[in-house]
């Protein structure tokens, strides 16, 4: 391959263009949204589930406890004396769920913030971040385009990627982000726009392999100098004469 032909400028304009995703972040959602994962119920939500749930037999044993204590023992009596116990019922009932909720939601703001604050205090989170969101894209891509997009999937979730590194915690990022976008295009598309969005979205994942790779090989290069490095400097300070034993 000779430097000026077009193969060579092509090949040129493809390693540039490879480490473009690491410069540009794009937006992503939550890894299990990502993964097609329900999101987690709210805490006030599940709270005020759990009263709309149970409104039914609390108010029976409710309305059971008021007929043995608080009323005189004959049905025509209680009938009376039950639209203004159902109405006092539902009052206290509704008042009691709602400080539920809102003490529920406080709660879970409180707990929020203080799992945010560990996690921005802790080095290894956003490495932990970055592999659940590759994990996330490969699950959720699984399937999605053809047998092509399998085989680079799983060829970037067992590709060499040092989480702990910004470069390559952005790339997971652009991963998940062409994935997660590419699916729901998908989901609303026709019949005819289907081929081209899978298209589409394998020339972008193979961007992303582009990148890793690229990645990849600078690790490498990075790696093998500094072993170069400090197999020199103890060549220099320790010669071969000096462990050499004195030979009679």
């Amino acid at each position: 391959m000779f430097p000026g032909s077009a193969r060579c400028k092509r090949a040129r304009r493809l390693r540039a263009r490879a480490p473009s995703c690491q410069n540009a972040l794009m937006v992503s959602a939550d890894p299990a949204e990502a993964a097609g994962e329900k999101s987690p119920i709210l805490p006030w939500r599940l709270v005020a589930g759990a009263f709309l749930h149970f409104i039914i037999p609390a108010y029976l044993v409710a309305a059971l406890v008021d007929w043995q204590l608080g009323t005189p023992a004959n049905g025509e009596a209680f009938l009376r004396h039950l639209p203004a116990f159902s109405a006092l019922f539902l009052a206290v009932y509704a008042v009691a769920a709602l400080a539920c909720a809102l003490g529920a939601a406080g709660l879970d703001r409180i707990l929020r913030g203080r799992r945010a604050r560990r996690e921005a205090a802790d080095p290894m989170a956003p490495a932990r971040r970055s592999e659940q969101r590759l994990a996330a894209a490969v699950r959720l891509g699984q399937g999605r385009f053809g047998a092509d997009g399998d085989a680079a999937l799983a060829q970037l979730l067992h590709g060499r990627w040092l989480h702990a590194d910004p470069r390559f915690q952005a790339l997971s990022a652009d991963l998940e982000a062409v994935v997660q976008r590419s699916v729901q295009a998908l989901a609303h598309a026709t019949q005819d726009g289907r081929a081209a969005i899978v298209e589409t979205a394998r020339a972008a994942i193979d961007h992303v392999g582009q990148g890793l790779a690229t990645l990849e090989a600078a690790e490498r290069g990075r790696a093998e100098s500094e072993a170069r490095t400090v197999a020199r400097y103890v060549e220099l300070r320790y010669g071969a004469s000096d462990f050499a034993g004195d030979k009679d």
